[in-house]
C-alpha cells in the first residue's frame, strides 16, 4: 500500500532543466536507502509550443492546452501533485490548476516565500532572468501579491544579463571569464565589493555547495551554477541561478 504521495513532473520544458530538477530531488532527499527516496513520474512533453514567443507575440500556438494534457497523463498514471520545471509556464498557472484535477506547484510562489522565511526584513526583490520570464511578469506579480516591491533591470542592465546568459556561458568559456563578466557588471552599476566570492561551477561542480569559478572550460550539455553578491554602501544582495551551458535547454 502506498504510504508517500506521488509526484509528478511535466519535463520537456526544457529536456535539460527537467532532468536537473529530478536529479536535484535526488540529492537532496535524505535517504538511507532507496525505499526512503520520493516515488515520482516524469512525462517529457518536449512538443510543449514555446511559452516565451506566444507571450510576446510571436506566436500564435497557445500552450496551454499542452500543458493540460500533460499535467492530466501525470494524473492518470497516478500522480498525487504535479510540478512544472519551467519558469515561463507558470504565466499561466491560475488557468493550469483549474484545469486540473491535482494540485499544481508553484515554484514561483514558493520561490518568493522561501526569500520571505530566509530574510524576514526583505522589502523588495530584484528580478535578474532572461528576456522571457522576465517580461511575462511572473515573479512581478507573485512578488507583488505578497506585498514586495519587485525589481527588474534597466532595458541596458537587461541586455548585459543576456549577454552573460547567452554569450559568456557558453561552450569553451572559462568559469572565470563568466565570473569577470557578471563582477564588471556589477561594479559599472555601482557595487564597491562583493559579500562572498563569485560562483560560477559547470558539469559535476554545479552540484557543489559553493562552486567558485576556476579555470574549468565549459562544455556544451552542462549546467551551470551562478552566484554574486554585489556590495553597495556596506548593503549586500545576491543572486543565485543554474542555467545550460549557452543558455539553451536542449
Amino acid at each position: 500500500m502506498k504510504e508517500t504521495k506521488t509526484l509528478g513532473v511535466l519535463g520537456g520544458i526544457g529536456p535539460l532543466a527537467s532532468v536537473y530538477f529530478t536529479d536535484l530531488i535526488v540529492n537532496m532527499t535524505e535517504a538511507e536507502k532507496d525505499q526512503e527516496h520520493l516515488p515520482l513520474f516524469m512525462y517529457n512533453d518536449v512538443f510543449i509550443p514555446d511559452r516565451t514567443d506566444y507571450i510576446l507575440g510571436k506566436s500564435d500556438v497557445n500552450p496551454l492546452p499542452y500543458i493540460v494534457e500533460g499535467i492530466g497523463i501525470l494524473e492518470k498514471v497516478g500522480c498525487d501533485y504535479a510540478a512544472m520545471t519551467c519558469n515561463t509556464a507558470h504565466y499561466f498557472y491560475d488557468e493550469i490548476q483549474k484545469s486540473v484535477n491535482i494540485p499544481v506547484i508553484n515554484m514561483v510562489e514558493a520561490a518568493v516565500e522561501y526569500a520571505k522565511e530566509q530574510i524576514s526584513s526583505v522589502r523588495k526583490i530584484g528580478i535578474l532572468a532572461t528576456d522571457g520570464t522576465v517580461k511575462s511578469g511572473v515573479y512581478e506579480k507573485v512578488i507583488k501579491k505578497h506585498g514586495l516591491e519587485c525589481e527588474v533591470p534597466s532595458d541596458e542592465n537587461q541586455k548585459e544579463v543576456m549577454n552573460i546568459i547567452y554569450n559568456q556561458v557558453k561552450a569553451g568559456n572559462k568559469e572565470y571569464e563568466v565570473a569577470a563578466a557578471g563582477e564588471a557588471v556589477c561594479r559599472e552599476n555601482g557595487a564597491d565589493s562583493f559579500a562572498y566570492r563569485t560562483i560560477v561551477g559547470s558539469g559535476i561542480r554545479s552540484n557543489a555547495v559553493v562552486p567558485t569559478a576556476t579555470n574549468k572550460v565549459m562544455e556544451n550539455g552542462e549546467m551551470v551554477m551562478l552566484g554574486i553578491a554585489p556590495r553597495i554602501n556596506g548593503y549586500a544582495g545576491t543572486f543565485g541561478h543554474t542555467v545550460p551551458v549557452s543558455g539553451e535547454y536542449t
